[in-house]
């Protein structure tokens, strides 16, 4: 299995382009390393489209509104 890391990289530029994804990350899930997708708002619309897994890297989805800039 790749690392999560790579994983990251892989499919990042593809998941940002995606409507509602305001970032991407790593965090963990259930004890393991996971990708965040991190999104504007719990739409069931959004969720539909995205994945449970990437390379057999677990996804967690989280919701966090927009990001802002300082």
């Amino acid at each position: 299995m790749a690392s999560v890391v790579d994983v990251k990289r892989r499919h990042e530029s593809r998941l940002m382009k995606m409507r509602g994804v305001v970032g991407v990350g790593i965090g963990q899930k259930d004890g393991k390393e996971c990708i965040c997708i991190y999104v504007e708002e719990d739409n069931p619309k959004i969720r539909s489209v995205l994945p449970e897994s990437l390379d057999e890297v677990p996804v967690e989805v989280v919701v966090t509104g927009n990001f802002k800039a300082l």
